[in-house]
């Protein structure tokens, strides 16, 4: 019994020996036993070319290790900012978008004068638009549900990626401030306001771009969202008709500067919905004032329907009114000459 409790034990000895021996090696010029796997390369150099070669082979959570690797031995060396947008791509790679430009952004904090500044504000910029591709497709899935399943799963972080992109897209406006990449960003922090359902809030983000990039080739695109947004904000008829009224300018504005647009048809639409709106609104004005006895002033809301809205609905019913109800002169010069000859 005991020889054999003897050799079990001989042979865990062996064991135990043989895996030290892989793990730790005899170093002369430290005079001591090495873990050679917890080593890095003999240069900060080879220890990002190696970082690289594991990221090229798609061995992620490999090649971000030995960027940890990096920082503990060659901390402040003149790879450090390579090796800091390294981690970066490994995160990129590896779809961990967020984390990604949040290691881009420790190169720009940490090593505002390394010459991967630019290429690095470039990367976060295709994070934001990776991030906002994914929010499109995931309010698309979403709102297209086939089944309950999938739209519980999914509706409670419907629009998750959208946030995570106007994040990433202002670190790159602040990164970079008045440049044609921030103002591209910063028509795409618009965009995906307008994709979650935010509408003022995109047309603000809109009128920044008019305002801090005039210049910029996204004025354009910036103008045209500008007026979705505001129609999109604008309420029925029953409510206040302010933003129909911006919608309207706001296209109209857009029709002088870019005439030739093929939108503008589409744009005429919603102008001839929005006016209908407001007709609608004067016309509900209209009837109040008439309920009331005010003749005259509910002649005077019908006249302006007719006059103002002439395409609309509500011109059609204020005209009826009119004709069953004269004098056909106008309502404003018959109520300026009773005021006069009040006073």
């Amino acid at each position: 019994m005991h020889s054999r409790i003897s050799r079990l034990l001989g042979v865990g000895l062996v064991l135990i020996s043989g895996s030290a021996m892989a793990e730790w090696t005899w170093t002369p010029e430290t005079g001591r036993l090495v873990n050679l796997d917890r080593m890095p390369k003999e240069t900060p150099e080879l220890q990002v070319e190696f970082a690289r070669g594991l990221l090229v082979g798609k061995e992620y959570e490999k090649a971000f290790n030995e960027t940890d690797k990096f920082i503990k031995f060659y901390p402040d060396t003149d790879w450090s900012d390579d090796n800091q947008k390294l981690r970066g791509d490994i995160r990129l790679a590896d779809g961990e978008y967020t984390k990604a430009a949040d290691e881009y952004q420790l190169v720009i904090t940490g090593y505002p004068d390394s010459p991967l500044y630019d290429s690095v504000i470039q990367q976060q910029y295709v994070v934001g638009d990776t991030l906002y591709s994914e929010g499109q497709k995931r309010v698309e899935k979403v709102d297209n549900a086939s089944s309950w399943n999938i739209y519980r799963k999914l509706r409670f972080n419907k629009y998750r990626p959208l946030k995570k992109a106007i994040e990433v897209y202002t670190m790159v406006i602040d990164n970079q401030p008045f440049t044609d990449t921030a103002a591209e960003a910063q028509y795409k922090v618009g965009l995906c306001h307008f994709t979650r359902g935010e509408y003022l809030e995109s047309a603000f983000e809109y009128r920044r771009v008019l305002e801090d990039y005039g210049q910029s080739e996204w004025v354009q695109e910036a103008l045209f969202g500008l007026t979705q947004a505001y129609d999109h904000a604008s309420r029925p008829a029953e409510y206040d008709q302010a933003p129909s009224q911006l919608t309207i300018d706001t296209i109209n504005q857009y029709k002088r500067q870019y005439p030739s647009d093929t939108r503008i048809a589409e744009m005429d639409g919603v102008v001839d919905k929005l006016n209908s709106r407001i007709a609608e609104q004067h016309l509900s004005t209209a009837k109040h004032y008439e309920k009331r006895g005010h003749k005259l002033a509910a002649r005077m809301s019908y006249e302006r329907v007719v006059e103002e809205y002439a395409n609309t609905p509500a011109a059609e019913d204020a005209q009826k009114w009119l004709a069953k109800n004269p004098p056909q002169n106008t309502a404003l010069p018959t109520f300026l000459r009773s005021t006069a000859a009040e006073g």
